[in-house]
């Protein structure tokens, strides 16, 4: 059903989707449906949520990791695109995110966002601290640039086009991390 769901979150866009789109992509009645779930926000929730803690685990992760801080970020932007890659819901997470802060119960995914930020943050602070970064540049507007780059991608990327997720996710800490040094 989660399956179904995403592929008409995806197609339709959350705004317009209804439940009965949602039965008929995975083939039952709108009845048998409503047995399992009452609304679209709580399949949009169900969908997002364990993928974006795994993506906050594993920026926490690349935190945690041995080593100086520009390896700690590239790792950490390296899971962001492999996570994406992995969990292709995770671009509803983000092209639906106006929808999302709005939605009752929704606030696991929200505090979970704010500690993937935070995790960010502290690779970046940790870099400016020991002077692998520059020290001219505000760490918290760093988190938000690296943040905005990163979150857009469901806007323009498209599967099968001239670059993966891959190259553009080296493309991006290439450019972030030449862009931080001294």
């Amino acid at each position: 059903m989660l399956g179904g769901a995403a592929e008409v979150f995806r197609r339709e866009g959350f705004a317009r989707a209804r439940l009965e789109d949602v039965a008929a992509e995975v083939g039952v009645n709108r009845a048998s449906l409503y047995y399992y779930v009452g609304t679209k926000e709580e399949l949009l929730i169900a969908l997002i949520e364990d993928p974006a803690r795994e993506m906050t685990r594993h920026c926490s992760e690349a935190l945690e990791s041995d080593g100086p801080a520009d390896a700690k970020l590239r790792r950490a932007l390296h899971s962001y695109v492999e996570d994406l890659q992995n969990h292709p819901e995770l671009f509803l997470l983000f092209s639906e995110s106006q929808h999302i802060g709005a939605i009752p119960g929704a606030d696991a995914i929200t505090s979970n966002a704010e500690d993937y930020a935070h995790a960010l943050l502290a690779i970046i602070e940790e870099g400016v601290a020991d002077g692998v970064f520059r020290r001219d540049l505000e760490p918290r507007l760093v988190m938000h640039g690296i943040l905005g780059m990163h979150n857009w991608i469901h806007r323009w990327y498209v599967p099968g086009g001239r670059r993966s997720l891959t190259e553009i996710g080296d493309v991006f800490a290439e450019m972030i991390l030449s862009g931080l040094r001294p």
